[in-house]
């Protein structure tokens, strides 16, 4: 079931890619890696500071947040900001105050879509930790910018397994 949620979130992704290398089609470069890296750094520091209109500039509906392996597709850019909203709120009230990334992988997809995997240690305002996690984050690029597409929980001992 998993397997066939992970599909879905890439298959939608690639669909909306137009690829003819016959014509010289775009192809994934460093320049994308580092916008990549850019807009999920203001992502982060938006979600960490509670700014909600930044965040809103780095998401793409419809959205597609799997947890536990239940998914669910957010429509709208205003359901994927409750969604956040909510997910802050909850942290809160664990004591939440920040975040450190630990571990990043960039894998393309297409020239215009990706999968970002993040591992961070969440901390609370004691400074102690409060989790640890990882998230795999399908990207897509519209209108010449990359916006995350989706959130899929991972466990943070399976950051960047591969199984052959």
């Amino acid at each position: 079931m998993f397997l066939r949620h992970i599909f879905f979130v890439i298959a939608t992704l690639i669909s909306s890619t137009v690829l003819s290398p016959a014509q010289g089609a775009p192809v994934f470069d460093s320049s994308d890696k580092i916008a990549i890296d850019q807009m999920y750094e203001r992502y982060f520091k938006a979600f960490v500071e509670q700014d909600y209109k930044t965040l809103r500039e780095c998401v793409q509906a419809p959205f597609v947040v799997m947890r536990g392996g239940a998914m669910q597709t957010l429509e709208s850019v205003d359901a994927i900001t409750t969604f956040y909203q909510n997910q802050r709120q909850a942290l809160a009230q664990r004591g939440y105050d920040h975040s450190k990334l630990l571990k990043t992988q960039i894998t393309p997809l297409t020239a215009d879509s990706a999968l970002i995997n993040k591992s961070y240690t969440r901390y609370k305002k004691d400074g102690s930790t409060l989790e640890q996690g990882a998230a795999l984050y399908p990207v897509s690029k519209s209108s010449g910018m990359w916006k995350l597409r989706g959130v899929i929980g991972q466990e943070p001992e399976y950051f960047g397994k591969l199984l052959r």
